[in-house]
């Protein structure tokens, strides 16, 4: 289970990792040695902490219909599935939470800002120009429905050359991503760091760039498990000097998914 190796490795790197639950005791002991988990699981029956931080999902009935689903009773009582990320002194250091009780992070997403590298597991694929290398990342080659995966789009400009942000004006080409259609995937806005100004001279109009390495990412998810599926990723740019500009270009890159069902408690 994808979960239980990442909780070895936080345990490698001396780090704490439980999970809090409205069900009650002998539910999760059940479903804890049905699964073979060993990190802890924490019963919250009757969601009095739940409620106590607010993440009560009292929007749960319009969730549900929405999916065309029936909310059981018992239901009643979920919190916003998320994560709280604390330090050595118990101080929180970063959340990560979602408002529909069927959208997850992938379970290895919640350690890839700290390993800070691209972990062991990663499917990728590279491709470059002159102008541009890219290699396009997901964190484990797997996907079960509504988990929220991060695709990451690592960028590294030649020297001496720049690739333009947005906004810009017409006439002139942004990086951009997108990725090709697939049946239930669902695509989010791509989030890059923020471009640099720059001026041209002799141009009155207003630019801005990247340069150097740059990581962008785009959540993702799909919403059935429709099995192996191929991303196909295109990256367009137009790639400049301080003095000509090129053409504007595209790299395309493609790796495989495999679909995974999603794991259920009793």
């Amino acid at each position: 289970m994808e979960l239980q190796e990442r909780a070895a490795e936080f345990e490698r790197e001396r780090m704490v990792l439980f999970a809090i639950s409205y069900d009650a005791v002998p539910v999760l002991a059940e479903f804890a040695q049905r699964y073979g988990i060993t990190y802890t699981l924490l019963s919250d029956e009757g969601s009095h902490v739940i409620r106590a931080l607010g993440l009560l999902n009292t929007h749960l009935d319009d969730q549900a219909a929405h999916y065309g689903a029936t909310v059981r009773e018992h239901y009643h009582g979920v919190p916003y599935p998320g994560t709280f990320m604390l330090d050595e002194h118990g101080v929180i250091r970063q959340k990560r939470f979602e408002q529909s009780y069927r959208v997850r992070p992938q379970a290895v997403a919640l350690f890839e800002d700290h390993a800070g590298e691209i972990p062991a597991s990663a499917v990728r694929a590279t491709a470059r120009t002159p102008e541009i290398a890219v290699t396009a990342w997901i964190a484990q080659g797997t996907y079960r429905p509504y988990q929220r995966l991060a695709l990451h789009l690592d960028l590294a400009v030649a020297p001496g050359l720049h690739v333009y942000g947005d906004p810009l004006p017409d006439g002139y080409t942004p990086l951009t991503v997108e990725i090709a259609p697939l049946e239930s995937l669902d695509v989010g806005p791509p989030r890059w760091p923020d471009p640099r100004p720059f001026r041209v001279a002799g141009l009155d109009e207003r630019f801005v760039i990247h340069e150097g390495t740059v990581r962008g990412t785009v959540p993702l998810f799909l919403a059935r498990n429709v099995g192996s599926v191929e991303l196909t990723i295109g990256v367009r740019y137009q790639a400049c000097s301080a003095d000509e500009c090129h053409p504007p270009d595209q790299l395309t890159v493609r790796f495989p998914l495999e679909g995974m069902d999603n794991v259920r408690g009793a």
